[in-house]
């Protein structure tokens, strides 16, 4: 195979601006065909990426012997049924976050990627942004704990999907599940704990599920991240930052383009990028990687997995008004 034949489900705004500029600018992948109900999407986004075809029946698509992978980027209350069916035809499956809306689904889609042993990666590209990976790096040689906050702020419109708590699962579900993986991804240590204190914070006739909060999660080398989730912020204000403390030393990240960190040399270091880069790029190539080399996929089960349950629990830590313990057997499956 010299590249894969990728089948994408799901024609909304978020792969066209997104995921379809990179991977037609990645010879790894071809985009064989696209899927989504809604036909003149379909149509538009076929006519773009030079698809062999495109059509509105999922069955079709998964029944394509030439289909090696596939692309979902629907929503997601969507996520967990269709990854199963994908992994059930044997394709290879890239899903965009969150992995699924509870437990059962997780474990479901475990069991099947690995009973049909196809590749597997849901979409938390900010661990693998480059600014990320470098800081990581960094924090590799220092032995400390580290104390983490990211915030993640915006101004979020009272009826978007994302915080209908059935098809989209809220703030925590929907889009925190991306940054409690990141800081995992940054304390090489597993979370033993995780209490969040919240609520609504936009309009309660409109939103029935927690939307902001403060959450933290305590690891089990003493480690400390929280992150400040807020829906009811302003976007005239940068919306991600971060900043890690380990050892005597510092590192801030503003909006995945420009890097400072501090303590390693005699003056502080400053990486600017000529454009925010959230690691979109790097998960696509590491994904096509997978399947062309059989190597361990990028944000596979366990990550997938554990930034779910997290999310899960910090809307229950916010109901109960407790810590909630969490273990490696909540979401190694």
């Amino acid at each position: 195979m010299k590249s894969v034949n990728l089948g994408i489900i799901g024609c909304g705004n978020f792969p066209k601006v997104v995921h379809i500029p990179n991977l037609k600018m990645n010879p790894k992948f071809k985009i064989h065909a696209v899927m989504d109900i809604n036909e003149s999407a379909a149509v538009e986004v076929a006519e773009d990426v030079g698809a062999n075809y495109w059509t509105t029946d999922f069955d079709k698509l998964l029944s394509d012997s030439e289909l090696d992978a596939v692309l979902i980027t629907t929503r997601h209350n969507l996520h967990a049924e269709q990854t199963i069916r994908a992994a059930n035809a044997k394709k290879h499956i890239l899903c965009e976050k969150p992995m699924g809306m509870n437990r059962e689904e997780c474990r479901a889609i475990a069991e099947a990627v690995k009973k049909n042993n196809v590749k597997y990666t849901v979409g938390y590209n900010r661990g693998l942004a480059p600014l990320v990976t470098q800081a990581r790096d960094l924090l590799k040689g220092l032995p400390g704990k580290k104390l983490i906050y990211h915030r993640i702020q915006c101004s979020i419109p009272l009826d978007h999907w994302l915080l209908d708590p059935k098809i989209g699962g809220g703030r925590f579900v929907g889009e925190g599940c991306h940054i409690f993986d990141l800081m995992c991804e940054l304390v090489d240590s597993p979370p033993v704990s995780i209490y969040a204190s919240g609520g609504i914070f936009l309009d309660p006739h409109f939103v029935k599920i927690p939307d902001s909060g403060i959450v933290t999660i305590t690891f089990a080398d003493g480690s400390v991240g929280t992150a400040l989730i807020a829906s009811a912020g302003c976007n005239k204000f940068p919306k991600e930052s971060t900043e890690i403390y380990c050892d005597s030393n510092a590192i801030h990240i503003q909006d995945f383009k420009a890097m400072d960190y501090y303590g390693w040399s005699d003056e502080p270091v400053n990486i600017t990028l000529d454009a925010v880069d959230k690691g979109w790029i790097t998960e696509i190539d590491q994904f096509a990687d997978a399947i062309l080399n059989d190597t361990e996929s990028p944000n596979g089960l366990v990550r997938a997995a554990r930034a779910a349950v997290i999310s899960y629990m910090v809307d229950e830590s916010i109901a109960g008004g407790a810590p909630v313990a969490i273990s490696e057997s909540d979401y190694i499956f």
